[in-house]
């Protein structure tokens, strides 16, 4: 018993005030970490709005940058339009203003005697396009005309003698009965010279001579 006495002599009670300090000590610890934690988060949060903030406020001026160099390309690509619309207008009147004051070329005239063998009879005709000949009256689709009305073979517009490439030609003009050119009958225009001899019905006639204007 005494043992037991002198034992619990030596026993200590803990010292309840030191505990209640190191509780309070390690709440004051505790709420400094979330303090220091909400401080972290408030910044990062305003961080993000502002980082958020910057990047909308660029898009939107980049938005705006590209509506505006669009609208001046566009701008700019009518006014390259209209001066191009512009300046082609220009050349073209000047273009036509030059060919209108070009001095006219004048048709070179040619003249052509033709004879008919049989009758002896002499026709000359001095043109520049061409001399149809026929037995109906009304020539007048050809610059020159010559009408045989007693040859009953001849078609109303029969030939006709053009000129191409400072050369004359005969050609038939679907008559009924063809046109010859030194008694061989013609499908296409043929060209003519002296003393060769057209044939349209019964008629033959003989070109004697082939003049042309000088230059």
């Amino acid at each position: 018993m005494a043992e037991l006495l002198d034992k619990n002599r030596h026993f200590t009670c803990p010292n309840y005030k030191n505990i209640v300090v190191l509780i309070f000590k390690g709440e004051e610890i505790m709420w400094y970490w979330i303090i220091v934690a909400l401080l972290v988060s408030g910044c990062a949060a305003m961080l993000f709005v502002s980082f958020s903030g910057i990047k909308q406020s660029k898009a939107e001026l980049a938005r705006a940058e590209g509506r505006g160099r669009k609208k001046r390309r566009d701008e700019y690509e009518d006014e390259y339009e209209a001066e191009v619309r512009t300046r082609s207008k220009r050349e073209r009147e000047a273009q036509a203003y030059a060919k209108d004051q070009r001095p006219k070329r004048k048709k070179r005239r040619w003249k052509i005697i033709l004879e008919d063998i049989d009758s002896w009879e002499k026709y000359s005709f001095t043109f520049c396009d061409s001399v149809g000949i026929g037995r109906g009256k009304d020539g007048s689709m050809y610059e020159r005309y010559l009408p045989l009305t007693s040859d009953g073979r001849i078609s109303k517009l029969h030939c006709v003698i053009i000129h191409k490439n400072d050369k004359l030609y005969v050609k038939d003009e679907d008559s009924r009965n063809g046109t010859y050119l030194n008694g061989v009958r013609i499908d296409r225009p043929m060209e003519i010279q002296r003393d060769d001899i057209i044939g349209v019905g019964e008629t033959r006639l003989e070109v004697q001579r082939i003049l042309r204007e000088s230059d």
